[in-house]
């Protein structure tokens, strides 16, 4: 759990656009930033404690706490997200740097989360997305980040951006899914999640359906759709026939298309796509 150049990054843009307040960092999270690169970059000396205050409190955060499962790193509270928490502070922003996903009961550690952030509020997540499993219990997506913190649930001001592990220039900013339509990507490298929402309400449950599905909770669409789907003429659909009584054939043809797609950026999976609105991190900083 560590505050990383993209989180870096992403916080010094949320506190330029907001004051950060009362802040809980989910975890006591390190400082994974050269001390030299942060100090030249805000024009002030930090202490270097090895943790994230320091740099949080010079980007004029109120206060820091934290919270974790251990006292071993001297965490504020010391509280399992598995369970409901009976802590009865509220927070102006809550950052989680990659805490969460090493959590089992994701929905409840999602509610805590919820639960202590104050009204208008701001919960920031940093998460992984690709090519990292092994490193927590999960993976994650857009789809369950949006979903959580859609406006039915009392949230408003939702983004999420992908972003490589292996390249700091950039954030690529990702779309809400449509109803029926998935948002799904293929990497070469780890990618990983940022996202911001802020708290409007407090609703009484938190709902989460993915919308992907949408469309087949009505019977009457779904026996449409698929109908179509079968029935539907072209190249495309002749293609796909043969290549189903050929496995190998269509194996190999999948694979090649599929990795020169990631390597050129042309393919719908790539993060390079034209549907991910592509940002330049230095611009938004500077913005």
């Amino acid at each position: 759990m560590g505050i990383d150049i993209h989180a870096y990054n992403f916080i010094k843009l949320q506190a330029a656009q907001h004051a950060l307040g009362k802040v809980l960092t989910v975890g006591r999270q390190t400082l994974d930033v050269e001390y030299g690169f942060i100090e030249m970059d805000l024009g002030k000396t930090i202490e270097r404690t090895g943790y994230c205050e320091p740099m949080l409190l010079t980007l004029n955060a109120e206060s820091v706490d934290s919270l974790d499962i251990s006292d071993y790193e001297g965490a504020t509270y010391v509280a399992d997200l598995n369970q409901q928490l009976s802590i009865d502070a509220k927070f102006n922003t809550i950052i989680d740097a990659g805490s969460l996903e090493h959590v089992f009961d994701l929905a409840s550690a999602f509610r805590n989360t919820i639960n202590l952030c104050k009204i208008g509020g701001r919960i920031i997540h940093f998460l992984p997305v690709n090519n990292l499993n092994g490193h927590g219990f999960w993976q994650f997506s857009s789809d369950l980040l949006y979903s959580i913190y859609s406006e039915e649930n009392g949230f408003l001001e939702t983004a999420v951006y992908y972003a490589s592990s292996l390249d700091s220039s950039f954030w690529y900013k990702v779309p809400v899914a449509k109803p029926g339509v998935r948002i799904e990507i293929v990497s070469l490298e780890p990618i990983i999640l940022l996202s911001v929402t802020r708290k409007v309400r407090d609703v009484e449950s938190i709902s989460v359906m993915q919308p992907f599905y949408a469309p087949t909770w009505n019977p009457e669409n779904a026996s449409r759709t698929r109908t179509a789907a079968k029935n539907a003429p072209g190249v495309k659909n002749i293609v796909r026939r043969v290549l189903a009584r050929h496995g190998r054939l269509r194996n190999w043809i999948r694979n090649f298309h599929l990795i020169f797609g990631l390597i050129t950026g042309l393919s719908q999976y790539s993060l390079k796509c034209s549907r991910f609105q592509k940002i330049r991190v230095d611009q938004a900083l500077q913005d």
